[in-house]
C-alpha cells in the first residue's frame, strides 16, 4: 500500500518532469509557424470530432464493466485514465522515442519515457485500479506501428522535419504536464490530431519559405 503522503505529492514531480521533457524536446524546433499552425488545426479537428468525449465515455464504460459493484463510474478515475492513456501511448516521448529508436538505434528517450511512466503508473493504479493494465494494449500497438513506421518514412526525413516534429510533440507533453498537475483541465486528447500534421506543414513551409 502506498502512502497517502507520497501518492499526493510525487503526481506532483511526475507532471513537472512531464513538462520538463517537453520543454527539452521543444527546444530545438527549427520552423516554429508550421507547429503551431498544425497544433491548431489538429486540435480544431479533435474538438469536432469530439476526442476527449469519446475516450471519456469509453473509458466509463469499461470502469463500469471491470468494476461492476461500483452503482457509477469514479470521474477521478476517468480523468486519470484519459491523462495516462495521452500520456503512455500517444505523447511526444512515447511516439518520437518509437520513431527516434527506428530510426537511430538509440533508446535514450524511451527510458527515460519508460521510467517515469513506471512510477507514474503505481500511484495511478491506485486510483484508477485495472484501467492501468488495459493502457499497455494500445502503447504496444501504437510503439510497434511507429517503430515499423521509422524504417519507411526515414528516406523522406530531414533534420528539420525531425526537430519541428519533435518540437511539436514536446507542446502537447506540456499540456499533458499541466493537465496531470491539475493546473487546468486541458483536453489533451483532443490535441492528438495534431501529430499527423507537424510534419506535412513543416514540410510545406520550408517549401514555401
Amino acid at each position: 500500500r502506498i502512502p497517502e503522503k507520497i501518492k499526493q505529492n510525487l503526481p506532483v514531480i511526475f507532471s513537472v518532469c512531464a513538462m520538463a521533457l517537453g520543454i527539452t524536446l521543444i527546444v530545438g524546433v527549427k520552423n516554429l509557424p508550421p507547429v503551431v499552425l498544425a497544433l491548431i488545426l489538429g486540435t480544431a479537428i479533435g474538438e469536432v470530432l469530439d476526442i476527449e468525449e469519446k475516450l471519456h465515455g469509453l473509458t466509463e464504460k469499461l470502469q463500469n464493466k471491470l468494476e461492476k459493484g461500483r452503482a457509477k463510474s469514479d470521474e477521478k478515475a476517468v480523468e486519470g485514465f484519459i491523462t495516462l492513456l495521452v500520456l503512455f501511448s500517444m505523447s511526444a516521448g512515447f511516439i518520437i522515442g518509437s520513431l527516434y529508436e527506428g530510426m537511430t538505434g538509440d533508446t535514450t528517450l524511451l527510458v527515460i519515457k519508460s521510467i517515469l511512466d513506471f512510477f507514474t503508473a503505481m500511484i495511478f493504479a491506485t486510483t484508477i485500479g485495472y484501467l492501468v493494465m488495459l493502457i499497455s494494449i494500445p502503447a504496444l500497438i501504437i510503439g510497434t506501428a511507429f517503430f515499423a513506421l521509422a524504417f519507411l518514412i526515414l528516406p523522406y526525413l530531414n533534420e528539420a522535419l525531425i526537430a519541428d516534429f519533435t518540437a511539436g510533440g514536446g507542446i502537447i507533453n506540456l499540456l499533458v504536464g499541466i493537465r496531470m498537475m491539475e493546473l487546468k483541465k486541458v483536453p489533451v486528447a483532443n490535441s492528438i490530431p495534431a501529430i499527423v500534421l507537424f510534419i506535412p506543414l513543416s514540410y510545406l513551409w520550408t517549401l514555401i519559405f
